[in-house]
């Protein structure tokens, strides 16, 4: 369909030629002797001229045809490509997208309505969402940068510094200790008191302590350097067999305290801690300036910013897991939020009135800053075209429109010269 279509104007074209020579033919062999056959030859003539013109002039828009004299008003598109474009430009910038028109065709509805009537659709909702996961996943990507953690840890140091911490830690303490939540920490100091003890290292050490007492007690006197002369030779005073005989008993003495929680030197200690926790919850000055003093350390304490930094780079990595889990805690309160903030705005009219005036007010600054760019962005697709591909854009859109235009031509023409003939004719009779 689309074919016979755009051949139309050709073959209206041929029916007037073939016309006009079958025509003249049997008038000249009188085959036809009638006057009146003068009229449809007239009409053909007329037909065929007219065909011609308007198959010339379509042609001359879209192609050059090598005429002299009239060869330079033909491929009119291309000659004109400037102008073309800067009419385009003009009309969709000043007339069709005009920044009043724009802003007249904003005004006639809500934004935030149809904004809220398209989000309902759960294909919409799912992209909205989608969006904002993207855009957390996005902003947390920067979350552990060592910048992020000096900003916090300057804030945390204005915000600790006056920040009583003294009375919640020595309730943490004294809690902590009557609940015996402490003997897991006990436990681990004691393992590790133990660990070191059987260390060769540490037996090297209180050997040579032992070795250097020995010496100085011989130092002190001639009878005592006597004493320990015979002590040794006898192999009574041993500086290796004391040495193992101390790490021996100290081994035990950790033993007994580690299966004994009633232990004097586990009473001992929890009892000064327990001493010194009621001090910080008393406000005692000395206590708590102690633990100011630890808190000023701790917060200004280089390995401090690293800490910071270790600690965002772990919520980052869980915050961009969470992100990207359909079904996680995160996604849930995102989505969830979302819903929420449909329904509080669907059935608020004030607000809805107040975003769409705001909407509008930016909208229309935004307009009249940047409306230029509609001509720019039209003059840069046109100019991305060349020659043929611009006339055959052109052709593809109107080149059936104008086909019917070259059949009007010879219907045209024709009509007019039956017109013409026959009024010749009339008036010869009359």
């Amino acid at each position: 369909m689309g074919n016979h279509k755009n051949k139309i104007g050709i073959i209206s074209l041929l029916i007037s030629i073939f016309g006009l020579i079958t025509v003249q033919l049997l008038l000249s062999f009188e085959y036809l002797v009638n006057p009146y056959w003068h009229i449809l030859l007239s009409g053909f003539e007329a037909a065929t001229i007219g065909g011609f013109a308007d198959w010339f002039a379509v042609s001359a828009l879209f192609h050059e045809i090598p005429i002299p004299v009239v060869k330079k008003h033909t491929n009119i598109i291309v000659r004109n490509r400037m102008k073309l474009t800067e009419g385009v430009v003009d009309l969709v910038t000043n007339k069709w997208l005009a920044p009043d028109i724009i802003r007249e065709k904003i005004a006639e509805f809500s934004i935030v309505k149809n904004v809220i009537e398209a989000l309902h659709l759960p294909q919409n909702k799912r992209r909205v969402v989608g969006f904002l996961k993207d855009t957390f996943v996005r902003l947390t990507e920067e979350l552990d940068t060592p910048e992020v953690a000096g900003f916090i840890q300057s804030v945390l140091r204005e915000q600790i510094k006056d920040l009583n911490v003294s009375a919640p830690l020595g309730n943490w303490i004294k809690r902590s200790i009557r609940e015996g939540e402490h003997e897991q920490l006990w436990m681990m100091v004691l393992d590790s008191a133990q660990k070191t003890i059987y260390d060769n290292s540490t037996r090297l050490a209180l050997l040579h302590l032992v070795e250097r007492q020995l010496d100085e007690y011989k130092s002190e006197g001639l009878f005592k350097g006597i004493f320990l002369g015979i002590a040794g030779g006898l192999g009574v005073m041993d500086s290796e067999v004391i040495t193992d005989k101390i790490l021996i008993s100290m081994n035990e003495f950790i033993e007994e305290a580690k299966n004994d929680p009633r232990h004097q030197i586990r009473v001992k200690v929890e009892d000064n801690i327990l001493h010194f926790s009621n001090k910080l919850i008393s406000g005692d000055q000395e206590a708590t300036q102690m633990v100011d003093g630890w808190k000023e350390k701790l917060i200004h304490n280089a390995d401090a910013k690293h800490m910071i930094q270790s600690l965002l780079s772990n919520l980052r990595q869980s915050l961009s897991q969470q992100l990207n889990e359909k079904e996680s805690v995160i996604s849930g309160f995102i989505e969830n939020n979302v819903d929420k903030l449909l329904l509080e705005l669907e059935g608020d009219k004030n607000s809805q009135d107040k975003i769409d005036r705001w909407l509008r007010l930016n909208i229309s600054e935004l307009i009249s800053k940047y409306h230029h760019e509609i001509g720019e962005m039209v003059r840069l697709s046109l100019s991305k075209l060349d020659d043929t591909e611009l006339v055959g854009q052109i052709e593809e859109k109107v080149g059936n429109d104008l086909q019917f235009i070259r059949l009007n031509g010879a219907v045209v023409g024709g009509l007019v010269g039956v017109f013409i003939a026959s009024m010749r004719l009339i008036l010869n009779i009359i």
